[in-house]
């Protein structure tokens, strides 16, 4: 449909919440003389040196180990590849650089300027030799068989990094966190004709390396292999959907994980299910051409000598995007059907969303008629449907602008009622399945003129990995910051007891969602709220969802 490369656009503004720490160094250089706080560890490559830290009134010190090499440096657009063992010593004590970043400029989503003032300050250093894993561990006993947590970051397949500091969760929760990077944009999916359509899903093969890393090493950190939870957000919560769906394939290898968590995003319902075409005849041809390749005899093997930098500026300068393509490996075809029929992963999950997803995706000087242009077109939707839908959303007080129309329609279309839908499919066919919904304004933590984001997509995530004891964090962020952390830390040491409140379709029903912040106009922590009045908009979109699946690539 034509829609999908806006739909596309707009997706693209989302970012990983992850806050790049300055002047970081390489990774992968002989170790310096120890210091006294140095740790080591002996993996599959070889020994590497990583740094014991302390948290205030922590449990643990959590030993650190940072820019570890999952993977070799990666040629342009192949594989992943194991990393070569080596000889000395790693110092891993710094993160590795990032995997390059497309932050997109449209006029449909967040201005770019907004999304790098939030996710890329400072600005990260980039490379092609970005395929890093970092791993927190609780010191002492390795033998321990602690459980693991691995963030997968989002960034709608454009931008993100693994660089979030996740020591909290070692430190106080007493499980060991993982995070890494994979490639994305044209250096992850080159969609080049010229690869075969089974190798161009580069970035989520690195993430399916990156996750056999932690299943051959992660014992070294007092980890166990068999107690791995995936967490993923918006772009990650996509991938841990694809990696459920590949994973409960008939004749597919066992999952490397044995719990799931998708924080605002999902892969099945919705506008989330768009892939990017396989038979794309436009995307390739214009890089190619802005880099000046189209004319070549061979040109992958032209855009492949490409400086790096250019082909970053090439994409910024067209808007042509690329991102995950339907291989039938790495992201299976029919993905409602996988689901209805039970070819999952049928592994415990939790299931989330924020209030105002929309405010952190969509351009704040977008119209109404653009939006409904780009997200209700015709003739998927009739202009009863539109107006039935636009009626409903303007008759509620506290939207007053195009803005807030627009934001909270694409919540509750694009996150909301696919989180819903999926948590019920899973139920359906019995998987245990736990859903929050976050609603706690982080605007008194952000400049003054990012105050119209509101409870923006990514601030559950924004929360979890800051510092809330800082004293820019009220009362109320520190107390949901804390349940949050336990909440996650809960379901990772027991996937099928959840992370402490009711499942979804249990003897709790409706009142089997948890709201993590304010409820209306009271301001709260934590608490069980009816799922029926909370998804009560969804009736508008419920017949849209089968007719996506069928029209979108």
């Amino acid at each position: 449909m034509k829609f999908q490369n806006l739909l596309l656009l707009s997706v693209a503004a989302v970012a990983t919440a992850t806050k790049p720490k300055p002047k970081p160094s390489s990774s992968a250089s002989a170790c310096p003389a120890p210091s006294p706080t140095a740790v080591k560890a002996s993996i599959s490559g070889g020994e590497i040196q990583g740094v014991a830290t302390s948290l205030p009134n922590a449990l643990s010190v959590v030993n650190k180990f940072l820019g570890i090499p999952y993977a070799a440096p990666p040629v342009r657009f192949a594989l992943p590849q194991p990393p070569a063992p080596w000889k000395k010593p790693l110092n891993t004590t710094a993160f590795g650089p990032s995997c390059y970043q497309n932050f997109v400029n449209n006029s449909l989503a967040t201005r770019p300027e907004v999304t790098e003032a939030l996710y890329n300050n400072p600005p990260a250093p980039e490379s092609e030799d970005c395929l890093t894993i970092n791993v927190f561990a609780p010191a002492g006993d390795r033998r321990a068989g602690r459980a693991v947590i691995v963030f997968i970051p989002g960034g709608a397949f454009q931008i993100g990094n693994g660089r979030a500091d996740l020591s909290a969760f070692a430190a106080y929760e007493d499980i060991v966190a993982v995070d890494f990077n994979y490639r994305n944009n044209i250096f992850g999916f080159p969609g080049s004709p010229q690869i075969p359509v089974s190798e161009r899903n580069l970035g989520l093969y690195d993430q399916r390396l990156a996750l056999k890393w932690v299943q051959e090493n992660i014992a070294s950190f007092g980890g166990d292999p068999a107690k791995v939870t995936i967490w993923g957000h918006s772009a990650g919560a996509t991938s841990v959907d694809y990696l459920l769906r590949a994973y409960g394939r008939p004749g597919a290898p066992a999952a490397p994980f044995r719990g799931a968590i998708m924080m605002s995003g999902q892969s099945t319902y919705g506008l989330a299910a768009a892939t990017y075409p396989v038979n794309d005849t436009i995307t390739w041809p214009t890089i190619a051409a802005a880099v000046g390749c189209v004319n070549q005899t061979d040109v992958l093997e032209c855009v492949k000598r490409v400086p790096a930098e250019a082909l970053v500026n090439a994409q910024r300068a067209t808007g042509v995007l690329t991102g995950p393509e339907r291989d039938n490996i790495t992201v299976p075809a029919l993905p409602i059907t996988a689901w209805t029929s039970g070819e999952v992963a049928k592994v415990p999950m939790l299931i989330s969303t924020v209030a105002e997803e929309g405010r952190g995706l969509l351009n704040d000087g977008i119209t109404l008629d653009a939006f409904v242009a780009a997200y209700l077109p015709t003739p998927l939707f009739t202009t009863q449907a539109k107006d039935i839908i636009l009626s409903t959303y303007r008759a509620d007080p506290r939207l007053k602008t195009d803005f807030d129309i627009a934001s909270a329609i694409y919540t509750d279309y694009a996150f909301q009622c696919p989180a819903a839908l999926l948590s019920q499919t899973a139920v359906s066919i019995d998987i245990p399945t736990w859903r929050y919904y976050f609603n706690t304004s982080l605007i008194s933590t952000l400049p003054s003129d990012l105050g119209f984001l509101g409870v923006f997509h990514g601030s559950d995530l924004f929360l979890l990995l800051s510092n809330p004891a800082s004293a820019k964090y009220t009362t109320q962020q520190h107390k949901v910051y804390e349940y949050l952390r336990g909440a996650f830390a809960r379901f990772v040491k027991n996937p099928a007891g959840g992370p402490g409140w009711a499942a979804v379709g249990s003897e709790h029903a409706p009142l089997d969602t948890i709201v993590l912040g304010d409820v209306g106009n009271v301001e709260a922590i934590a608490t069980p709220y009816n799922t029926t009045l909370l998804d009560a908009r969804c009736a508008l979109y419920l017949p849209y969802y089968p007719i996506l699946q069928a029209v979108l690539p």
